[in-house]
């Protein structure tokens, strides 16, 4: 018994003892990853073996809860067992940061089973992890999966918490992602008004929770083609969230990114270029090269070079996007299949038409380059 719970307390202590990650962090009503350079997928390389410290765990709590009725004197965890979830949790988002989407998929799914029974499936904390799973499905555009369970957690809020509460609000907004990850603009703008009308009162129009809405509205105007709307309310998060959050930080280098992909869009190459600089400059140092959010930066400049012929400039930016990208998400990943098809458009512009159809021919069948 005692070893037992030294494994547990000291597999705690490695999450609690991680720089940058909390309890808050690791169950919080977000149930997304932190933009922040310390990040709870930071777990990965902050302590490489913390998965396979997890998966021993698993392993070894399940062949403890094998034992017949009458050798279980006790649970094998309790409530004050709960950091164990919270390290679960971390392990979960350092198995998606390796690429590993199996093992992150069937540890969350192993949490939420092991939340429901300590707490109920009916419980916020239990509703925070399914949250979690929820936005790992849309993340990887597995939006069959992601829908009717981010949905299940929105009205379980709903009933339990009522609308106006952050968890809610946040459950709100992870749909707003969805639906306009799949060009479902109409039900995300819906959605996403009713959000800021609700927190707004409860948080004041500053409040970086808000404005990361007003954002998202930003990109789905912008998406929609509504440039002028969008443009009007990039600049105000931007000008907000410098005053508010500072120059560098990942929700201002977000909104600056998202206004020079506008500008890209509508053909305004000299006021896109400087923003995109530098955010692939701040992200490069805060969160490395290899990051999705350097990534994207990368592959929207890419596309600035490339729209204005200059293809030199522009073939290596391509390249490391999709390369990243093809390694961080999947091959199938929408955000991967827009790098390639961009890469293909690169080379038939540039009349450099063999290494176009070997790109091409990456391709899954069925599916062509945007």
């Amino acid at each position: 018994m005692a070893n037992r719970s030294f494994a547990i307390w000291a597999l705690a202590a490695v999450v609690w003892l991680t720089p940058g990650i909390s309890s808050a962090d690791l169950v919080g009503y977000k149930a997304k990853h932190s933009s922040t350079n310390l990040t709870i997928s930071s777990i990965a390389e902050k302590i490489p073996a913390a998965p396979t410290i997890i998966s021993y765990l698993m392993q070894w709590n399940g062949i403890l809860s094998n034992r017949p009725q009458t050798e279980r004197k006790k649970p094998i965890l309790g409530e004050k067992h709960e950091p164990i979830l919270w390290a679960m949790n971390a392990a979960a988002q350092a198995y998606s940061s390796q690429g590993q989407y199996d093992q992150a998929e069937s540890t969350y799914l192993k949490i939420i089973e092991m939340s429901g029974i300590l707490f109920g499936e009916k419980n916020t904390k239990s509703l925070a992890y399914k949250a979690s799973l929820g936005v790992f499905y849309a993340e990887h555009a597995k939006y069959d999966k992601a829908e009717p369970l981010l949905n299940e957690v929105l009205q379980d809020r709903r009933t339990l918490l009522g609308e106006k509460n952050l968890a809610t609000i946040s459950s709100m907004s992870d749909l707003v992602v969805l639906y306009a990850a799949q060009g479902r603009y109409e039900q995300a703008q819906q959605l996403l008004t009713n959000a800021v009308k609700i927190g707004r009162p409860l948080l004041g129009d500053n409040h970086p929770i808000i404005l990361s809405f007003i954002n998202r509205l930003a990109v789905i105007y912008r998406d929609q083609g509504r440039y002028d709307q969008a443009e009007k309310l990039f600049v105000t998060t931007l000008e907000s969230r410098r005053t508010k959050l500072g120059a560098e930080h990942p929700d201002t280098i977000q909104s600056m990114n998202d206004l020079g992909v506008s500008y890209t869009r509508q053909k305004r190459y000299s006021d896109a270029e400087p923003l995109l600089k530098k955010a692939i400059e701040i992200r490069s140092t805060q969160l490395g090269e290899e990051h999705l959010a350097t990534l994207e930066s990368m592959h929207e400049l890419g596309v600035l070079y490339a729209s204005q012929n200059q293809y030199e400039q522009a073939e290596p930016l391509l390249l490391k996007a999709f390369e990243g990208r093809e390694k961080r998400l999947s091959s199938n990943h929408p955000a991967t299949l827009d790098s390639l098809g961009r890469i293909v458009k690169l080379y038939e512009a540039w009349d450099k038409t063999e290494q176009a159809e070997q790109w091409r021919a990456k391709t899954t069948p069925g599916e062509s380059p945007k």
